[in-house]
């Protein structure tokens, strides 16, 4: 068992300061498997010497549990060679997917060249830092997408697809180059030639325009913090820091970061997560956003139809299918807070897709709302209720509706859309992590009236979806919100939706806190009966199984394994092994038919992956 110091500060340095923030890893298997994710995602590492005021980057190229060391890439700049090669201590900070890690007083206790380059042998820190925290994640940019930077020039805002009408014929721009990476306080931005005296540090431009290949503009204020130069690329590389922002700006960059997390899965994973490119970085296509004939109705919006899709293929990628849906829900929100129009129609799309891909293979799909990303959680959560309603319903044959497609087609409108309101909750609230003050969760209680009102305003908006969006947040005692309705008051699926929004809420994480293995989440909700209604839960149990797909289980050989696919009995069939808990270290990943592998010896039961660092995401790699 991995064992975790926490230590929460207000101090936001590096790992080499007195007062660490977040979780101190300390013992070697923790260790070791922070290594290992750096090393699977290339994550570079920033280096800082001792007594050296620059900076440095490297890679883990190889993680030795077993002998307690890791190698390291040759350094760049290349003359960081002779730092490492004299054995000088550094520390070194990394950023992996809204994750900070880092560690220090570590010295190299060899150097080999391999390939033509040198290679350092690393002895394991005794403790890394690790930070969980969205804003530290930045998001590379894809060498063949192209992504031009401005500075220099105001302009007023723009909509997409007006940016060069607006511009002068001939504006005169401080700087052009290409943006390179992003996150959520800064960027890194390449210039061509050698601006390392020509630009001061600290220079600070009131409008930097980033423009999207679809033609989306951001404008905002930038300080450039460093200047570096590549001599055989003739390339200044600039990093910026965001200055003067304000929080639709967050927003928007917020976005942006998420978009291109996105899309380098998308990039580097081949086929193992079948997503569609994103419109921000797909040039607009003609008459994109009017309808067939270019009219639009006499409101002035575009027309929403709500009617099935009957031009959906006979069979589709559960996986494109996941991700439509959570993008889908991720637009409406950010349209929302931007006060534009909803498209809603988009929402009713992937209704259709997700009504399908349950029908076409139930547990991929449920599979898939199991693994979340970080900074995503309000709209995989709405996905995963919806799916999870659906689910539950057409398998209750005492429901005379279970088998009334347009009655599940509304129940998963209602799931899609039940959250929408939390998407005018400030940031604060949503995403602090202990309890709520009292004006605090006044606030969080309206998102609920929000929602309803949002969706009131919606035309072909079922019934259902405003019953769902209060009655989830209803319990049975009084003791719920909006409206304190009591058990008599609340409607069935109501009831569902409620157990449904708490089970999911429990059994997934968020950006501050780990999620209950399902095992504790099933013992609480038991243990809720004042509040939540006990066939509910227990017909969320019957239908999703002990040990439900996504979860960690554990087998008499130690093993440890995420249950990928199960029986008709709703017990595990296919485990995906990934760890030993008996040798505490990570195994070769490989995918089981427990009906044709004795030798792991009996199921012992449920297990916990943060006790070793795991996370279901491994279930997406392939093997």
């Amino acid at each position: 068992m991995a064992t975790m110091e926490e230590s929460r500060t207000d101090n936001n340095s590096g790992a080499h300061q007195n007062k660490p923030e977040g979780q101190l890893i300390k013992s070697p298997e923790g260790v070791y498997r922070l290594l290992r994710r750096l090393q699977s995602k290339h994550t570079p590492l920033k280096l800082h010497f001792d007594s050296v005021a620059d900076y440095y980057t490297s890679m883990v190229l190889a993680v030795n549990y077993k002998e307690g060391y890791f190698l390291l890439d040759e350094v760049t700049p290349k003359w960081g060679d002779e730092l490492m090669a004299k054995a000088i201590p550094f520390s070194f900070d990394s950023f992996h997917d809204g994750c900070k890690i880092s560690a220090a007083h570590m010295q190299a206790s060899g150097r080999a060249v391999k390939e033509g380059s040198p290679i350092y042998k690393i002895p394991f820190p005794t403790e890394l830092q690790f930070l969980q925290r969205r804003q530290f994640y930045r998001a590379p940019i894809r060498m063949s997408l192209e992504i031009p930077v401005r500075l220099g020039v105001k302009v007023p805002p723009v909509k997409r697809d007006e940016y060069d009408n607006i511009i002068p014929q001939n504006p005169t721009w401080a700087h052009e180059g290409l943006l390179r990476d992003l996150s959520a306080q800064g960027c890194q931005i390449e210039v061509p030639g050698d601006l390392q005296e020509a630009l001061p540090k600290n220079t600070e431009y009131t409008s930097c325009h980033i423009i999207f290949p679809n033609g989306h503009l951001i404008d905002l204020g930038i300080a450039v913090r460093h200047v570096g130069y590549d001599e055989n690329r003739d390339i200044s590389s600039l990093g910026c820091q965001f200055i003067n922002m304000n929080p639709k700006l967050d927003r928007q960059i917020s976005f942006v970061v998420t978009e291109l997390q996105r899309d380098n899965a998308r990039a580097s994973s081949g086929n193992a997560i079948s997503a569609p490119a994103s419109e921000l970085f797909t040039p607009p296509a003609a008459n994109k956003e009017k309808g067939k004939d270019g009219k639009k109705d006499e409101t002035g919006k575009n027309q929403e139809r709500n009617e099935p899709n009957p031009a959906l293929p006979e069979k589709i990628s559960i996986a494109e299918a996941h991700t439509k849906a959570v993008g889908a829900v991720r637009r409406l929100v950010m349209q929302l807070r931007e006060k534009n129009p909803l498209s809603i129609k988009e929402i009713w799309e992937v209704c259709d897709l997700l009504l399908q891909a349950l029908e076409q293979d139930r547990q991929e799909l449920i599979l898939y709302t199991r693994i979340r990303t970080i900074g995503n959680y309000l709209y995989e959560h709405s996905v995963s209720v919806a799916v999870l309603l659906v689910d539950q319903t057409q398998h209750n044959v005492t429901n005379p509706k279970s088998r009334d497609k347009d009655y599940l087609r509304n129940l998963m409108f209602a799931g899609l859309c039940h959250d929408l309101g939390k998407g005018l909750i400030p940031e604060r609230i949503i995403g602090k992590g202990g309890d709520l003050t009292e004006q605090e969760a006044k606030v969080m209680h309206k998102h609920s009236l929000l929602t309803r009102e949002i969706l009131s305003r919606q035309q072909g908006t079922p019934e259902i979806a405003l019953l769902v969006a209060t009655q989830n947040c209803e319990r049975l005692d009084g003791s719920g919100h909006p409206e304190h309705l009591k058990s008599i008051s609340i409607s069935p699926v109501g009831k569902l939706a409620a157990v449904i929004d708490v089970f999911d809420a429990m059994t997934n994480g968020r950006s501050y806190k780990a999620g209950l293995p399902h095992a504790v989440a099933y013992k609480r909700l038991m243990g809720m009966q004042q509040q939540l209604e006990l066939a509910a839960v227990q017909q969320l149990i019957k239908r999703q199984g002990l040990f439900p797909i996504g979860s960690l289980v554990s087998f008499e050989n130690g093993d440890l394994g995420f249950v990928k696919r199960q029986n008709e009995d709703h017990q595990p069939q296919v485990v995906r092994l990934v760890y030993n808990k008996q040798s505490n270290q990570a195994i070769p990943m490989r995918d089981v038919d427990l009906n044709k592998t004795p030798s792991l010896g009996k199921l012992i039961g449920p297990d916990d992956p943060a006790r070793y660092q795991l996370s279901n995401d491994l279930l997406l790699d392939e093997l």
